[in-house]
């Protein structure tokens, strides 16, 4: 057994340390003044590693830590310091676009950082086990009473389906031997905390089983939320909230308010986790939006989130999303909000189809692309078709300072904001206002 002291924490909240043999390692959870136990371990086909094996010395932590810190893959950073937690996640973002572009972002911090989250994906597992995957194992699955970056409200949905399936402990699907059918238990809330959706998710032909109909009536009865939604889906498949849907109690949408405007948000439909926590970033775009432009396009529109705020701007409203449930959401929400306008939204891959509408000239761009970016394509088009104004949205500043690298010949930085909306997390969110160069 040998030992490694940490000394230092980087944007992903690992302790870096110096192993015996001189190389930099690094080890979630841990905090400068650590010293870890590790043995060396080798396998033919993989590198050397030392792998942790315990404590030496611990500095001491802050109180009021999740009983399941350090042991579901959720939180990395509730160990550390919530100033310094920002610290480390804007720094790096910030040398990045400083030597890349010359700029500098407004940063803005959480101002809740417990009890923020308003969906929760739990696994379910025999036993009944409800809870989160086990960082770096996805087959182990941690048992969650509560989760403390969920609502309180969403905690108790969480106890009613505990107590539902420990009335039903053959319904966990059980991997191994391909018995049972129910994979995920999906848990969203409105931050008014007045509409609540529970998403079952199961495998495909689970409501042919002789417990389905049983199920369903035990689960009206066991669970308070607005809004329970049934859904299958293939039985390799590791998704929650997709696939074919039973609509057991309310909608098959639950309602969001954010500036005063209500959103109805599809139970399969990608919707901001912690509204509060985007607020500086609307208010960004409030701020800079151009005043007089014709058109708005939005890409990657989700179910017409930013349009719905934004529209009444503008005469025309673009919209183009992959998730044929988002997109008729949206259509139906703005052409409800806005009658007189021209609102076109279209289901479209953009990562994968050659865009062929023409220029606008007098328009506004918005996108908000997954994790991992916008992509090649979409980028190029913005390049030669795009419009004077551009609003880049990312939860990954990382690959979006990648995509506008194809952009620095025509377009300029103006302004933007980083902000925190995932205590605890390595995340956030940051939006960047582009300029067209004359």
């Amino acid at each position: 057994m040998e030992e490694i002291l940490i000394t230092a924490l980087n944007h992903e909240f690992h302790g870096l340390g110096v192993a015996p043999n001189g190389r930099k390692v690094s080890y979630p959870y841990t905090l400068p003044g650590d010293t870890i136990q590790v043995s060396f371990f080798k396998k033919r086909s993989r590198k050397a590693r030392y792998l942790w094996e315990g404590w030496k010395e611990k500095v001491e932590r802050p109180e009021g830590l999740c009983t399941h810190f350090g042991a579901c893959g959720g939180c990395l950073g509730q160990h550390i310091d919530y100033s310094l937690q920002c610290d480390l996640k804007f720094a790096p973002i910030q040398k990045l676009f400083s030597d890349g572009f010359g700029f500098t972002f407004q940063t803005m911090p959480a101002e809740q950082s417990f009890g923020y989250r308003g969906r929760m994906d739990f696994s379910v597992f025999p036993g009944p086990t409800i809870g989160l995957r086990a960082r770096g194992n996805f087959r182990r699955v941690v048992d969650v009473g509560t989760c403390l970056i969920q609502a309180d409200n969403a905690n108790a949905l969480l106890s009613e389906c505990r107590n539902l399936l420990s009335q039903y402990p053959e319904i966990p699907w059980d991997r191994r031997s391909e018995s049972g059918g129910l994979k995920y238990i999906t848990i969203r809330t409105s931050q008014s905390e007045t509409d609540r959706m529970v998403i079952f998710t199961f495998t495909e032909g689970f409501d042919r089983q002789e417990i389905y109909q049983s199920f369903v009536s035990s689960t009206k009865e066991a669970l308070s939320c607005e809004h329970i939604v049934f859904c299958f889906n293939r039985m390799k498949s590791e998704v929650s909230a997709q696939g074919e849907s039973n609509v057991v109690r309310g909608n098959s949408y639950f309602k969001e308010t954010i500036l005063d405007k209500e959103f109805k948000i599809p139970f399969d439909s990608f919707f901001q986790p912690n509204p509060k926590g985007f607020l500086p970033i609307l208010e960004f775009l409030e701020a800079s939006l151009p005043k007089e432009s014709e058109a708005l396009l939005d890409l990657f529109s989700g179910s017409g989130f930013f349009s719905h705020l934004f529209g009444e701007r503008f005469e025309r409203i673009h919209c183009w999303e992959l998730s044929p449930s988002s997109i008729a959401m949206a259509k139906e929400t703005l052409l409800a909000r806005f009658p007189e306008k021209q609102i076109y939204a279209e289901v479209k891959n953009l990562f994968q189809e050659e865009r062929t509408e023409p220029r606008e000239e007098n328009a506004v761009l918005l996108l908000d692309p997954p994790r991992a970016g916008a992509g090649a394509k979409v980028m190029y088009w913005i390049k030669d078709f795009g419009p004077r104004d551009v609003f880049y949205i990312s939860c990954n500043p990382y690959s979006q300072g990648e995509d506008l690298k194809s952009l620095k010949e025509v377009y300029q930085l103006k302004g933007g904001l980083l902000v925190d909306p995932y205590p605890h997390t390595p995340h956030c969110e940051s939006v960047i206002h582009l300029q067209r160069k004359i």
